[in-house]
């Protein structure tokens, strides 16, 4: 049914697109549709509560960013520069990923009070810093690479990504938080096996 592309794709775009300029207190199923150009039924159908909208803004997301970064990973030869963006697209460096970071945490924050989304959240960010501690491996072999520097690493770049969702400001620009990545992989990069 390729006219149907439509509905559930269409839908999913609006719903990010309700939280990235709206908020999460604007997330409706009628704001939605009003969005999608589609009818209530629709968006229910779809997707029957506001909880189930926040999922399925999320999944989507994270394919979105999934898709993207392994566009950006073909063209990249040295382990190093593939580290490095991924922890660029985490942190939603550029004016593109700004969505997804708003998207990302309105779920966090949905995360903290609900359940199911805490567990899909929680096991989200235990494949994103198990995908880390592979790049920084590969990236820094002689380092004595651990569990933790993947997890320090991922707390700076989703920390720099609420940052520049949050805000929207010039406190925390691209140049700034790329300054705070190297920052961050430079004592790991410079740390010798014993």
């Amino acid at each position: 049914m390729a006219g149907r592309r439509g509905s559930r794709e269409i839908i999913l775009d609006a719903v990010v697109t309700v939280l990235a300029s709206r908020g999460s207190d604007a997330l409706s199923i009628r704001n939605v549709a009003a969005q999608a150009g589609v009818s209530v039924g629709s968006v229910q159908h779809n997707f029957p509560t506001r909880d189930a909208l926040v999922v399925g803004a999320m999944t989507a997301v994270n394919d979105r960013f999934r898709a993207r970064v392994r566009a950006l990973l073909e063209h990249e030869e040295s382990a190093e520069a593939r580290l490095r963006v991924f922890c660029s697209e985490i942190s939603c460096v550029t004016d593109a990923g700004l969505a997804d970071a708003v998207v990302w945490t309105s779920f966090a924050a949905r995360a903290s009070t609900d359940e199911d989304i805490r567990a899909i959240h929680a096991s989200d960010w235990a494949r994103t810093e198990d995908v880390l501690l592979r790049l920084l491996t590969d990236a820094f072999p002689d380092s004595s690479v651990t569990a933790d520097d993947a997890a320090l690493v991922l707390a700076v770049t989703d920390g720099i990504a609420v940052a520049r969702a949050a805000e929207q400001s010039d406190r925390m620009t691209t140049e700034r938080a790329l300054r705070l990545i190297d920052a961050t992989l430079a004592p790991i990069a410079a740390r010798a096996r014993p």
